[in-house]
């Protein structure tokens, strides 16, 4: 015991002599650093140190913006500032009452009511605008100190949320946020990913003009009964881009914390009992098809008799009707099943034979299943992102698109194209545009749940544009209601469908001409536009705000911006830009205010 305790006291000992060594040493450091400034070897350290601290930025680096199809951001990162006092700091509490109330238009009574609660620190205010921010920059308070933080920002609100996702402490959690996560924070991916290691820009295939009018559009149809959930999504047959999305209810990704998981839920992947009609069509389609195959010739016969089941089989599962596979918007997890339907058919067609045609799967499948039934024997996948930017370069990389190989299933849909498009007219309903419209519902009960019958409607739309043809798909779920006395009859899905596919086909062909002319939107960098007192600030405000600091010939005031924003503000300068470093900007040469006429 005698041993063990004197070594553990000579280890102490040894312990307090280290400790005691290097507090001496950083003591006479400090003292040779302050007071010896002109040594040659100090200023070597300083600069080494300077050099080094300078590389790292002072705050995170702002994740990737997303574009749509028109180059308008729809997801951005933006500063969230807030105002906090250390009270032992300030030097007067009436003065600094009096400079905080004109900045922030709060009661005096209040404010001070605040600074002198006895706290150590107090908070002031939450999201303050950039206006305030700068206002309060002017005035020098002591003991008055900003937070910042950043957070995500999606300006187009609803539109395209369930596409689109959201983010929580810089994580994508749904949509193209999750599955683009890592490039889109800049991680390094293994296999040929980000190995850039800085943030990357997504540009998205939806268009945001057409997906106003499909938000417009499930709006309009679900106000034809209460308890509705509708879906509306828009395809481009050749290449598989998702042009547009849109769900009712939708929800807000700036506030998504504040709605329930089922309508956070992507219904394109809520699994669902294919109606009789739909059954029938893959049926008929199937059958023409493996006629072909076996070599058969016109006329031909869809009838049940002598079905080919192998080539069924093998059709079910070239177009992703039987097998898992996943999207960039939304992502089923590999090699689990779909989710069991409780719900049951509440009636049947008599002695209808469907062959071996799934009598479920989710709108996804099926929507890209009739697609690639209807498009030539082409195998597309639906995406959302159709390029990669590098935020630095600004380099544009296309994502390669989806094809299927190219096999004897695929053959045998291109050789009977004809009669494939012969088959959907003469089950379909022609609209405006030459457009197809197949549609078809589901009277369903589910004993487990509160309602007793539920009507599940699915409309299949072919709208043949000049240039690219698109397919679009529209589910409609409901409760069923008594009739009510006198009510007056709504329009019909297909009548609500075919009242817009006019002006989808027009802004489908005008997006695909200007699109090697359209730059990318470059809005302000300014505060998040959420919280106490700013809750008016939009895109458009940010716009004027920009076009008053940016004045033609004068330098613009480039200190506290971070360096992308200073290029944007700069962009159309005839200038030679130096710069040294990286985060945000400390100072600048010329001054702001500078006259830029003559300077190179």
């Amino acid at each position: 015991m005698v041993k063990q305790s004197r070594l553990r006291v000579q280890k102490n000992k040894k312990k307090r002599r280290i400790l005691l060594g290097f507090l001496l040493a950083a003591g006479i450091g400090a003292v040779f650093w302050k007071y010896i400034p002109d040594s040659s070897l100090v200023a070597s350290v300083k600069n080494l140190f300077s050099t080094v601290k300078s590389t790292f930025p002072a705050t995170q680096i702002p994740r990737g913006t997303i574009f749509g199809r028109n180059l308008k951001q729809v997801a951005v990162t933006l500063e969230r500032v807030s105002v906090y006092a250390r009270i032992k700091e300030i030097k007067s509490i009436p003065e600094t009452v009096k400079e905080l109330g004109d900045v922030f238009h709060v009661q005096p009574d209040i404010l001070r009511a605040k600074l002198e609660s006895g706290a150590l620190r107090v908070w002031i205010s939450e999201d303050i605008s950039q206006e305030q921010e700068v206002a309060l920059k002017k005035r020098h308070l002591p003991g008055i100190y900003l937070q910042r933080e950043q957070k995500r920002f999606y300006p187009a609100g609803e539109q395209a949320g369930h596409l689109i996702g959201y983010v929580e402490n810089n994580i994508g959690l749904a949509g193209v946020e999750f599955f683009y996560d890592r490039l889109l924070a800049g991680d390094t991916v293994e296999g040929g990913g980000n190995d850039m290691g800085r943030p990357l820009d997504l540009i998205l295939t939806v268009d945001f003009k057409i997906q106003r009018i499909l938000e417009n559009l499930v709006t309009q149809i679900a106000g034809r009964k209460p308890g509705c959930r509708v879906g509306a999504w828009l395809m481009e047959r050749k290449t598989g881009e998702l042009v547009g999305g849109a769900q009712y209810p939708g929800f807000d990704p700036n506030r998504f914390t504040l709605y329930s998981q089922d309508i956070l839920e992507d219904q394109l992947l809520v699994p669902m009992v294919i109606p009789g009609g739909f059954r029938i069509l893959l049926r008929d389609a199937a059958n023409l098809l493996g006629s072909r195959e076996m070599g058969n010739t016109l006329p031909w016969s869809v009838s049940s008799i002598g079905m080919n089941l192998g080539f069924q089989l093998r059709l079910w599962n070239w177009l992703g009707l039987t097998d898992e596979w996943y999207t960039d918007f939304s992502l089923y997890k590999k090699g689990g099943k779909t989710q069991a339907i409780d719900m049951k058919l509440f009636r049947q067609v008599a002695g209808q034979q469907y062959g071996l045609v799934p009598d479920s799967t989710t709108p996804l499948k099926l929507f890209t299943g009739l697609t690639d039934l209807f498009s030539n024997g082409t195998a597309i996948r639906p995406h959302a992102v159709g390029a990669v930017v590098d935020t630095v370069s600004g380099e544009k990389f296309p994502l390669p698109v989806y094809r299927g190989e190219f096999d004897s299933v695929s053959e045998t849909i291109n050789s009977s194209s004809k009669e494939m498009e012969r088959l959907l007219k003469s089950m379909a309903v022609p609209g405006s545009s030459g457009t197809l419209y197949f549609s078809d519902r589901n009277l369903l009960t589910n004993p487990g749940s509160g309602e007793d019958f539920q009507s599940e409607e699915i409309l299949f739309a072919l709208i043949p544009a000049d240039t690219v043809p698109l397919a679009m798909l529209v589910t409609v779920r409901s409760p069923v209601l008594l009739p009510e006395k006198k009510v007056k009859k709504s329009p019909s899905l297909v009548e609500l469908v075919d009242r817009v596919v006019d002006r989808i086909s027009v802004l489908q062909q005008v997006a695909k001409s200007v699109a090697d002319v359209m730059e990318p939107e470059l809005t302000g960098e300014g505060n998040y536009p959420f919280g106490k007192g700013n809750s008016e600030l939009s895109g458009r405000s940010n716009k004027k705000r920009i076009s008053r600091q940016v004045e033609a010939g004068v330098m613009p005031n480039l200190e506290g911006l971070s360096l992308r924003r200073s290029f944007q503000l700069l962009q159309h300068r005839k200038l030679k830009i130096h710069f040294r470093g990286t985060g945000r900007v400390v100072s600048q040469k010329p001054a702001a205010g500078t006259s830029l006429k003559g300077v190179s």
